[in-house]
């Protein structure tokens, strides 16, 4: 809260809106609880027409973060979701560094089903694979609420990657905040995956070769390439800005897609790590629409992807913590001081609420 004022996370974005006119349902202190149903639906919002991400067992341990009238708000395999609180029995005091276990996620009919279903295609995938033994408080200053609550979400799988590579957890939670706040998938765009269109790529790959029709849709300032970014569906209409808004990026995105699928892929960064689609080969992709299907699936291709575009000299930067030296590899050097700087802060967060990782 800033008086009147509450700080939210809309669109990946730090916003602020007007706090009198928002129902607070995220809770500082959650709890554990017991799933009652042979197997409960996790919705994508708390009402029973929304999308299902998946399904929790009977007996299934989960975190509660707070209630919506008959709904709780819990944490499903790095996402937020909503159950059924009917099906939901607070669990006896459970010691902080419990690993929560989502077990049997299954392909859900009904809000609580008496039936053994087949195992669910659904892109959300086990959580023992992602979440680490010991939980985080999403708590403090905004870098270490970032880091927290990326920790939580992925933090096993990252550990298990750093080790692999030699890098301290806290460089690669930090990388992860500073490019998209530790999210892979935008929760208030149908929980699609969080991309960002760069105009001056489409030209590249399809806009040079067809450059009336480019310029009738898509602009950008020719000296700063990656500022001024600005659209128009038809010749006739209004030009406008687009990126900071996950709606309008995919609106131009699909749009690109109706001129040139592969150019429009090639063109935007994807998901948590905000790799290029141009990478695809970089990060072991026969095709850019096969990272694009890879990373539309789920957060393990995002980590992995992550840490196949690490290079050497990236590799070494972080271990030596030299940030801005590896923002001007991994963001470009016209910015590498301000990720620099960014990467640093959310790095020191992280070491302090989480010393011995």
């Amino acid at each position: 809260m800033a008086g009147d004022w509450l700080e939210i996370e809309f669109n990946g974005h730090q916003a602020y809106t007007f706090a009198k006119h928002v129902d607070l349902v995220y809770a500082d202190n959650g709890y554990y609880a017991n799933v009652t149903a042979a197997a409960l639906n996790v919705r994508s919002a708390p009402n029973k027409h929304a999308s299902i991400f998946g399904q929790l067992a009977a007996n299934s341990l989960v975190w509660v973060e707070g209630k919506q009238q008959n709904w709780c708000q819990i944490r499903f395999n790095g996402n937020r979701g909503y159950a059924a609180s009917a099906y939901l029995q607070a669990a006896p005091e459970i010691n902080d560094t419990h690993l929560l276990k989502e077990q049997d996620h299954q392909d859900p009919r009904d809000e609580s089903l008496t039936h053994h279903l087949a195992p669910s295609s659904n892109r959300l995938e086990p959580s023992d694979q992602l979440t680490p033994d010991l939980i985080l408080t999403v708590a403090g200053s905004k870098e270490q609420r970032a880091v927290a609550a990326t920790w939580n979400r992925w933090g096993r799988l990252l550990t298990t990657l750093c080790v692999e590579k030699d890098i301290d957890v806290a460089c690669a939670v930090a990388v992860l905040c500073v490019e998209s706040r530790g999210k892979g998938f935008e929760q208030n765009n149908a929980d699609r995956l969080i991309i960002r269109f760069e105009n001056h790529k489409f030209w590249r790959y399809w806009g040079k070769h067809h450059p009336q029709q480019y310029r009738q849709h898509f602009s950008y300032n020719p000296k700063k390439v990656w500022t001024e970014h600005q659209w128009r569906m038809s010749p006739s209409d209004p030009w406008q800005s687009f990126h900071g808004v996950q709606a309008k990026e995919w609106q131009v995105f699909e749009f690109a897609r109706s001129l040139d699928e592969d150019a429009a892929m090639l063109s935007i960064s994807m998901g948590a790590p905000q790799i290029m689609g141009f990478h695809y080969e970089r990060i072991g992709y026969q095709s850019v629409v096969e990272m694009f299907d890879a990373f539309c699936q789920g957060i393990p291709a995002h980590i992995h992807g992550l840490f196949e575009f690490f290079d050497t000299n990236m590799h070494q930067h972080l271990r030596d913590h030299s940030f801005e030296n590896f923002a001007a590899l991994y963001n470009g050097s016209g910015q590498k001081a301000l990720y620099g700087r960014l990467i640093k802060n959310h790095n020191d967060a992280f070491a302090k609420l989480h010393p011995n990782a």
